[in-house]
């Protein structure tokens, strides 16, 4: 699932048939329920990937100090870091610009997106009903009645 995809369903699930209201406003529910259920998987990956981030922060802080032990650089793949131990105040910067910290940390960001995009569509679902209720109304007026 990504952005892309969740824009083409919305786009076919938010146009409603002005011909067949009642099965307009029963549809209703379960577009909440399809897009509430994406929301949830959206925002429980963004739990995961911030719990990731906070991980890979304590392994690539432990790194820049040399402190990891050969076994664990050689499970994450990675070579002693060679330079200069960075100074507390400089050590934030540093993984800050981690190219490790910034790949976890663009996938939350993308999360955050999809989110935002998903809570959006509910607010547009929450006044669906009242737009059906409108053109009902309308229709009644349009008649005479």
């Amino acid at each position: 699932m990504d952005i892309e995809s969740i824009n083409a369903e919305w786009a076919e699930d938010c146009k409603i048939d002005r011909n067949n209201l009642t099965e307009e406003t029963l549809k209703t529910a379960n577009l909440h329920s399809k897009y509430l259920q994406m929301l949830m998987n959206c925002k429980n990956k963004y739990l995961k990937y911030h719990n990731d981030v906070a991980v890979m922060r304590e392994l690539r802080s432990r790194y820049y100090s040399g402190q990891l032990s050969v076994e664990e650089l050689y499970q994450y793949g990675w070579k002693q870091y060679q330079g200069l131990k960075p100074l507390k105040s400089d050590l934030a910067s540093k993984l800050d610009a981690d190219s490790e910290l910034l790949k976890l940390k663009l996938k939350m960001q993308y999360m955050e997106n999809m989110i935002e995009q998903l809570e959006y569509i509910l607010q547009s679902i929450k006044g669906r009903d009242w737009a059906v209720k409108n053109h009902i109304e309308y229709l009644k007026f349009a008649a005479g009645a």
